[in-house]
């Protein structure tokens, strides 16, 4: 879910508001709820709760997405595993006061980590699919290059919804609301 969520989120997607105005109703509401539940604010606390009501398997959302779709920046910095990671590294020394080795900073490591094992402890029952794993290698082999892809969605972007001029948008808004 955080891939897709990410993925419309990214500007060449999120800026064609025409495009965006021919999605149901219905849709738009289950797209923001969903982008609701993977919201970064207070350290993903709604993905949280829906996770902790979920049974394994399951592929929960590790961390930055920004890397990885498309190589372009993305909402979503690091999500709740890493970020928690990231804060017990920073925010706890390596050895106490006295010399000795934190071991309380490796438990709440430890902590992180078995919370993410948790979801490998039951097996998907998948089939491989030759077809659909070329088809998605090949792909995303199209997109190696994170400036040229950027730029490449950019401009399909551009291509299916030219900027509007104020004059046309103006004119636009007016005819859809039944003024001219």
């Amino acid at each position: 879910m955080a891939a897709i969520i990410s993925g419309l989120n990214t500007p060449p997607i999120r800026r064609l508001k025409r495009t965006w105005e021919h999605v149901s109703p219905r849709f738009l509401s289950q797209f923001e709820a969903c982008n609701a539940i993977i919201d970064s604010k207070m350290n993903f606390t709604k993905y949280k709760q829906v996770l902790a009501t979920a049974a394994p398997p399951c592929v929960p959302f590790i961390g930055n997405f920004s890397c990885i779709i498309f190589h372009m920046k993305t909402n979503h910095k690091s999500g709740p595993y890493l970020t928690n990671l990231e804060f017990i590294q920073v925010g706890n020394r390596d050895k106490l006061p006295s010399g000795l080795i934190n071991f309380r900073k490796r438990q709440k490591a430890s902590e992180v980590i078995n919370d993410v094992k948790r979801w490998q402890s039951q097996f998907y029952n998948l089939q491989s699919i030759p077809v659909i794993q070329t088809y998605i290698s090949e792909s995303l082999g199209q997109f190696k290059d994170s400036k040229a892809s950027g730029d490449r969605f950019w401009a399909l972007s551009n291509e299916r919804e030219p900027r509007e001029r104020d004059d046309e948008k103006m004119t636009r808004l007016l005819q859809e609301s039944g003024f001219l």
